[in-house]
């Protein structure tokens, strides 16, 4: 990706001062390399491009394109270790679903623990015991898409 913001700012920089029929093939090459289906919205990306655009008096936003803006993303609900024993837990009862696992879950972890099946930290342990039915149901969903064997719950 970044070999082609050099290339991306140059053709922009061309576009800006080209006539209307180089425009046209500015374009064309630009929606050829960037696999854009929309050429309306790759001539507006090419036209705003190093424009300032004010928004009230002292607020303006600066249009490059391209950077591409960093989204933090979700926090992860589960560790590393509580996912793994989640998913130990989550295949030894069959891929059942989280609504009825959780439930289960303390008494199948003691279980496990006790007869020396299953190893992790007191801390992931309660942590996992701590969640609601919501987050163990949805990474038992995740869990679900990456495996193949598929639920009948």
């Amino acid at each position: 990706m970044f070999e082609r913001r050099p290339i991306y700012r140059e053709t922009a920089k061309e576009y800006q001062k080209a006539s209307k029929k180089e425009k046209k093939e500015i374009l064309d090459y630009f929606v050829r390399i960037t696999g854009l289906k929309n050429r309306n919205y790759a001539a507006r990306l090419l036209r705003q491009h190093g424009k300032t655009i004010y928004v009230g008096k002292k607020n303006y936003l600066k249009a490059d394109i391209a950077k591409k803006g960093k989204r933090p993303g979700r926090k992860k609900k589960f560790g590393e270790e509580e996912l793994k024993l989640l998913k130990k837990v989550w295949e030894i009862e069959n891929y059942m679903c989280g609504k009825r696992l959780k439930p289960i879950l303390n008494e199948v972890l003691d279980n496990l623990l006790a007869n020396g099946h299953l190893h992790g930290s007191p801390q992931a342990i309660e942590n996992l015991l701590a969640k609601s039915i919501p987050p163990v149901t949805s990474e038992c969903w995740i869990l679900r898409c990456d495996t193949e064997e598929k639920s009948t719950t």
